[in-house]
């Protein structure tokens, strides 16, 4: 299996730092160094060769359908992607990662799959990020546990879909994890009146007569796993109470 990837690459995962992995274009795990390995609970590198998302013996497995479609998109568009990851992992520890993908190329240039680099947060606005979001995904105060249960966020906007101010993506992103325009004000500082009126500007751009019909159209566009970036500048770990 591991054809496609070179003796090089593989020298290069090994020696870079933090934890990374390749994938071929079915997001079969094709390489792994040793310490995204043990991330995820394995004790040998050698142990992923082969290994699906849906085979990782940690929490992280619940979120494997994005992983994959994340891997689609790089490979579809040829582009890299920035990821924030938060789940259990390996040892049932919690722990926040930025990670980017990139795509993985034969000597051709042909792209053949994915190569994932990944660090954990140690900046500490970004790790209040991760863990807000992680209480977000299993707060049994959630409107919508399916909605709010994706703890894989690919950071920026969808490459399909309108074209968004820095405020609309962070309002269409807390709405999407079932907060009224109350509580999207209280968490941006901002009054209800302007949340509101950001929201009859976003059901225009993406022609939806309602609120849920909004809220419809956005998934359908991939804004449910897609976090803004303006969000990892706020300090997040308090503004979110629902008190």
């Amino acid at each position: 299996m591991d054809s496609l990837i070179t003796p090089h690459q593989q020298q290069l995962i090994d020696t870079l730092p933090n934890y990374c992995v390749a994938k071929d274009l079915q997001s079969n795990y094709l390489y792994a160094n040793q310490q995204a390995a043990n991330l995820v609970g394995l004790r040998y590198k050698e142990e992923a060769v082969g290994m699906t998302d849906l085979d990782l013996p940690c929490g992280a497995v619940e979120s494997a359908h994005l992983f994959r479609a994340q891997d689609r998109e790089v490979i579809r568009t040829g582009q890299p992607v920035r990821i924030l990851d938060i789940h259990c992992y390996g040892g049932s520890q919690w722990r926040s990662l930025l990670l980017c993908k990139v795509p993985l190329r034969d000597p051709a240039q042909n792209i053949v799959g994915t190569i994932g680099h990944g660090q954990e947060l140690d900046n500490r606005e970004l790790v209040a990020l991760g863990a807000l979001l992680g209480k977000i995904a299993y707060s049994p105060m959630s409107g919508n546990y399916l909605l709010t249960s994706r703890t894989s966020y690919i950071i920026g906007s969808p490459t399909h879909g309108p074209k968004l101010s820095q405020r609309q993506e962070e309002i269409l992103f807390l709405l999407l994890r079932g907060r009224s325009a109350r509580l999207i004000g209280r968490a941006l500082g901002i009054a209800i009146r302007t949340v509101e009126w950001h929201l009859v500007i976003l059901k225009e751009k993406f022609a939806a007569l309602s609120k849920s019909e909004l809220i419809d159209k956005a998934i359908e566009l991939g804004y449910l796993h897609n976090l803004p970036p303006g969000l990892s500048k706020r300090s997040l770990s308090i503004i979110l109470r629902e008190d």
